[in-house]
């Protein structure tokens, strides 16, 4: 997100670290692009009642992450996903845990049809083992 995407936001009064209660993240990026909902709907290729069903569980916590995707890249947004740790891991466990188990980072622009996650996360599991041993 640009600065202009959070002056933009906060014109609208909405924080841009998260989606007012009872305004969805991408009802407020919508609006803020001036992007009507059909332009969405025909741009992610559903119906503009769809959109509004989006928005709604979006807002209701029930909108499921390859529609944020799809939504995310027909606004022209990246769409990132992450979880924070409230409590930092101490730097023993930390340590024993990468030692233990390859991570794998993958973004959502990689993601495909189900074989090809499956392929991808193979290699890089393959990957990360060889890396791991080799340390």
């Amino acid at each position: 997100m640009t600065q202009d995407d959070i002056v933009e936001m906060s014109a609208l009064g909405a924080s841009p670290g998260r989606a007012d209660d009872d305004i969805s993240r991408i009802r407020q990026v919508r609006i803020a692009r001036g992007v009507q909902n059909r332009e969405l709907a025909a741009s992610m290729g559903v119906s503009p009642a769809r959109i509004s069903v989006l928005e709604r569980d979006e807002r209701r916590g029930a909108v499921t992450l390859k529609m944020m995707q799809k939504a995310a890249a027909a606004l022209g947004c990246d769409f990132v996903y992450t979880l924070m740790p409230k409590n930092r891991l101490s730097p023993e466990r930390t340590q024993s845990r990468q030692q233990s188990k390859p991570r794998i980072q993958l973004d959502a622009s990689q993601l495909g049809d189900t074989e090809q996650q499956r392929q991808m996360l193979q290699q890089a599991y393959a990957h990360r083992l060889r890396r791991s041993t080799q340390d």
